[in-house]
């Protein structure tokens, strides 16, 4: 088991720009997003890249096909790498989840481990998809590596199961739209090598209008 991943969250989209919550939602890729996806494949170029998944929402879709378009590679859809879901915030801004959700939104800020959203996923059921996604792909795969295209809660949740860090610490890690993350599964377990790396986007834009800054 020494497979390495390379753990990206997808473009910019309409609802980031806007501070719309998007979960299991979907909002097509900006201009900016786009940019940023054909940046990040320009860096992806210098690994060599075995196979590609994906969530199957369409931001991260549309990203995912930019890359490997660019690098040759095909795209896996899975549902195992969407972003979590929200159930009743979604589409919302902010301060409407701020006004009607008080008491779950100030658990979500303080305690988002507890958090538990209506109609929608808690951390630790990400956890456990992701968890066993990971699983599955190193006993499938030996020694390849394999770009994952991703959402921020996703992204985080699984780079805080790596560290073996409690869901609780999930604001503690900070993800930018297709920021490059590496980890090595070593015979002693997982290593970071990179972490939020968007060296290669020009221009960079950093957004903290999301439930999640």
């Amino acid at each position: 088991m020494a497979n390495t991943f390379y753990i990206v969250r997808h473009g910019q989209t309409n609802w980031n720009i806007l501070g719309k919550t998007q979960g299991h939602g979907n909002s097509d890729l900006t201009q900016k997003g786009e940019e940023q996806a054909f940046e990040l494949a320009k860096a992806i170029k210098e690994y060599p890249i075995d196979y590609i998944y994906s969530s199957d929402l369409g931001r991260a879709v549309q990203t995912a096909e930019i890359v490997g378009d660019q690098i040759g590679v095909k795209v896996n859809q899975t549902k195992s790498l969407r972003e979590m879901g929200f159930g009743d915030w979604e589409g919302l801004l902010i301060d409407e989840i701020k006004k009607d959700h008080a008491k779950t939104y100030e658990t979500w800020r303080n305690q988002p481990h507890l958090a538990d959203i209506p109609n929608g996923e808690t951390l630790h059921i990400i956890k456990d998809r992701v968890d066993a996604f990971i699983k599955e792909l190193n006993e499938k795969y030996d020694n390849k590596h394999i770009l994952l295209v991703s959402h921020s809660v996703t992204v985080r949740v699984m780079l805080l199961s790596f560290l073996n860090s409690g869901m609780e610490n999930i604001y503690r890690i900070k993800q930018d739209n297709t920021a490059l993350n590496i980890v090595e599964c070593r015979n002693y377990g997982p290593v970071i090598i990179k972490m939020n790396d968007t060296s290669h986007i020009k221009n960079n834009e950093k957004l903290n209008n999301s439930a999640l800054e």
